[in-house]
């Protein structure tokens, strides 16, 4: 695996932990104020355009593409499976 998709990796895994941290560190709290509601907004934009961004370029690396896009995916069906 190059650098380049090793860093690209590493992006996305991070980006959909710290979705998933806002998310559920506000589960059991008040709802979200518009600050944090904007934020975790602005992040959920962020990983929909990283996927694609995957898909777009999963000519340069498609072992690579796939991981992601599978990934994020993942994340997505288990966040209906919970709820909203």
């Amino acid at each position: 695996m190059s650098p380049v998709a090793l860093v690209g990796l590493l992006v996305v895994l991070a980006t959909l932990w710290m979705v998933v941290h806002l998310v559920l560190q506000n589960t059991d709290r008040e709802p979200l104020n518009q600050r944090e509601r904007i934020e975790l907004n602005r992040l959920r934009a962020l990983v929909d355009d990283l996927k694609e961004t995957a898909w777009d370029h999963r000519e340069l690396d498609s072992a690579l593409a796939t991981i992601m896009i599978d990934k994020i995916r993942t994340h997505e069906r288990r966040g209906r499976e919970l709820g909203p």
